[in-house]
């Protein structure tokens, strides 16, 4: 048994506890101490990026924006955000945009796995790691973004809505205690 604070904490014998003496798991020390090993090896390796810019620029200049099916789809995550924008009063409409880019989302993670394995069909180099990351920035980044968007556009409406309800409810209260009072 441990003593920790004001908290007791059973620990087998022979096992250390997982936290120091702020309480902390370390976990965070940990994380820090591999991301700082990780920057020293790119370092010493010549290419490590010094920060967010650092890193957008790399990877812009690294992929091929002249391929044919990278500009298509851009040009459909700037058709579906136009779309999304002039139909944002249309909730039916939304709905179903909505639910269709969800899926899309959802569907991210095999459209990543078979694009790895199809590349040479359509596109000039692999850009399709297992951990999925292209696909991450370039598909599903943009479409969370949608969703996010079409979130908040909910709400609006549904705030509109209320305070359209709550007006006519105080209209009829206000009509019906008119006709009481004749």
């Amino acid at each position: 048994m441990t003593q920790h604070g004001s908290v007791k904490v059973e620990v087998p014998d022979g096992a250390t506890p997982l936290y120091d003496v702020n309480g902390s798991s370390g976990l965070n020390d940990i994380i820090e101490s591999l991301q700082e090993q990780v920057y020293t090896m790119a370092r010493e390796a010549g290419n490590a990026p010094s920060g967010l810019l650092d890193d957008i620029q790399a990877f812009t200049a690294a992929v091929d924006w002249s391929e044919r099916w990278i500009q298509a789809l851009l040009g459909f995550h700037v058709a579906l955000w136009m779309i999304t924008l002039w139909t944002r009063r249309y909730i039916w409409w939304q709905c179903g945009t909505f639910f269709a880019v969800c899926g899309l989302v959802w569907s991210a993670e095999p459209m990543n796995t078979w694009a790895a394995a199809h590349w040479q069909d359509f596109s000039k180099q692999d850009y399709f790691q297992p951990n999925g990351f292209f696909v991450g920035v370039m598909y599903a980044a943009p479409l969370l973004a949608l969703a996010m968007f079409q979130m908040i556009n909910f709400l609006c409406i549904a705030a509109n809505l209320l305070v359209e309800v709550k007006r006519k409810e105080l209209r009829r209260k206000k009509s019906d205690q008119g006709k009481k009072d004749n």
